[in-house]
C-alpha cells in the first residue's frame, strides 16, 4: 500500500535535482557569455579581479613552502643519477682497461712469434728450427725449467739451444738438458746451473762467462777491466766455452741481453757486467728449438 507515494516522492526530487541542474548550466552559460562580452572593467572582471587578490598570498606561501621540497628532491634524483651514472662509467673504464692489457698482451706475443717465425727463413747455419710449445713448468721454479712438446723424433737433441721471439729477432733463453721421442726439457738460461760463454758488442772484443745471479738477471764475469763496456751494449754467444777454447754448444752470434751496468774497484782485474735478458722466460708459451743438422753442429751437441 506504500509502493505508490513513495515512488511519487522519489520521482519528485529526480525532478527537483534535474531542474537544479539546468538552473545551473544556463546559470552558467550566461556568465560565461556575459564575462566575455563586457569590458575589462565589468562587474564580473572586478569579482575575479578581487578572488585573485585574496588566493594570490595563500598561493605564494604553499609556493614557498613547496619549494625547498623540490629543490631537495631535485638535488637527491640529480646525486643518484650522478651516482649511477659514475658506477657505469667506470664500469665500463675497467672493461676498456681489461682490452686494452689483452691487446697488448696479443701484440707482444704476434711480435715474438712473427721473430720467431723469421727464423725458418733464414735459420742459423748448420741447425733447423723446431717450433714447440711449453706443456709443463715446475711451479717453484719459473725461471730454471719447463718441458717441451717436441723431442727426438723431432729433430731434438740434448744441447740443442732454445731460442724465443722477440720484437727484433729471436734471443737465446736456454737448452734441451733431456729428450724423450715425443718431448723434452728445456733448461733456461737463468737456471743457476746453466753458462753461457758470451761477449759485448763494441767492447773490442771483451769475452766472459754468462750465468744467472739474482732471479731473471745475469753477470758476464771474465772480461777484463781494460776492456770498455757501455750501459746498453747486446751481449751475444762467443761461440766457445767457459775455457774460452772449446766450441760452445751455442753458436756464435746469437743474442742474450743487454749490458744494464759495469764497474769493477781499482783492485780488481775484471770487471763486473750486469745483464738482464731480452726474454722474460716466466711469459712464454711457445719457443724454437734450433735442432742440428750440419756435422759441424752435431759436433758441438755431442761435446769434446
Amino acid at each position: 500500500m506504500s509502493t505508490q507515494p513513495n515512488s511519487s516522492l522519489h520521482r519528485r526530487r529526480i525532478l527537483v535535482r534535474r531542474t537544479v541542474l539546468i538552473a545551473l548550466v544556463v546559470l552558467s552559460l550566461g556568465l560565461f557569455t556575459a564575462y566575455f562580452r563586457e569590458g575589462g572593467s565589468g562587474a564580473l572582471h572586478s569579482v575575479q579581479d578581487a578572488a585573485g587578490a585574496v588566493v594570490a598570498p595563500v598561493q605564494s606561501v604553499a609556493k614557498g613552502a613547496v619549494e625547498p621540497f623540490q629543490d631537495a628532491w631535485g638535488w637527491l634524483t640529480g646525486l643518484v643519477d650522478a651516482r649511477g651514472e659514475r658506477s657505469r662509467l667506470e664500469q665500463e673504464n675497467a672493461a676498456l682497461r681489461e682490452r686494452v692489457l689483452a691487446l697488448s698482451d696479443q701484440t707482444d706475443e704476434i711480435a715474438r712469434l712473427r721473430a720467431q717465425a723469421r727464423l725458418f727463413d733464414d735459420p742459423v747455419s748448420g741447425y733447423k728450427p723446431v717450433s714447440a710449445a711449453i706443456v709443463g713448468r715446475s711451479p717453484t721454479s719459473w725461471y730454471s725449467r719447463a718441458r717441451l712438446s717436441v723431442g727426438t723424433d723431432d729433430g731434438v737433441v740434448v744441447n740443442s739451444p732454445v731460442v724465443a721471439g722477440r720484437r727484433r729477432g729471436a734471443a737465446l733463453v736456454g737448452v734441451i738438458t733431456a729428450a724423450t721421442a715425443g718431448s723434452s726439457t728445456v733448461s733456461f738460461i737463468t737456471d743457476g746451473q746453466t753458462r753461457v760463454g758470451a761477449f759485448v758488442e763494441g767492447s773490442g772484443g771483451g769475452l766472459g762467462i754468462l750465468e744467472a745471479t739474482t732471479a731473471g738477471q745475469l753477470r758476464l764475469a771474465g772480461v777484463p777491466r781494460e776492456f770498455k763496456v757501455q750501459d746498453g751494449a747486446v751481449v751475444r754467444t762467443a761461440g766457445f766455452k767457459a775455457d774460452m777454447r772449446l766450441p760452445s754448444i751455442y753458436p756464435r752470434g746469437i743474442p742474450v741481453g743487454q749490458v744494464v751496468g759495469a764497474g769493477a774497484r781499482p783492485v780488481d782485474v775484471q770487471q763486473t757486467i750486469q745483464v738482464t735478458p731480452y726474454v722474460d722466460v716466466r711469459t712464454l708459451t711457445s719457443v724454437a728449438v734450433l735442432a742440428p743438422v750440419s756435422v759441424a753442429a752435431r759436433r758441438r751437441a755431442a761435446g769434446p
